[in-house]
């Protein structure tokens, strides 16, 4: 990754029994944005029976002059593409990365049956998962 790509990482909070269930929930949602799973955790102690699913996305923003700019619109991009339902969301931003937590779970169900919430950050110039990435 350069030092003018973004990326993103999504993680999506969804109801699963296991790493499995909770991986094929999100299967349609990753395929659909050309993702890759990156982490799968049980949240099981903070809310029963949850799960959180992170990807990563490539973004086509560049940060070539403005890095805020390009973070937030990478943001508002990809919420953008997931359904003309969504708001466009309400961006925080501290280079070198911006997010927007989605949710509403009758939008997000649409996508991942069974989510709660998700996380979207854009990410400029870092791995965002610190190369840790697993399949």
């Amino acid at each position: 990754m350069g030092a003018e790509d973004l990326e993103l990482l999504v993680t999506i909070v969804v109801e699963a029994a296991d790493e499995q269930q909770a991986r094929a929930a999100c299967e349609p949602l990753v395929s659909r944005v050309a993702g890759r799973v990156v982490d799968a955790r049980d949240t099981s102690d903070e809310e029963p029976g949850c799960w959180s699913v992170a990807i990563t996305v490539a973004s086509d923003e560049k940060a070539t002059h403005s890095v805020s700019g390009a973070l937030g619109r990478a943001v508002r991009t990809f919420v953008r593409r997931l359904d003309d339902g969504f708001p466009t969301p309400r961006v925080q931003c501290e280079p070198p990365t911006a997010w927007t937590v989605l949710d509403d779970p009758d939008l997000i169900n649409v996508l991942v049956p069974g989510a709660e919430r998700i996380l979207v950050e854009a990410w400029a110039g870092v791995d965002p998962f610190w190369s840790k990435h697993a399949q």
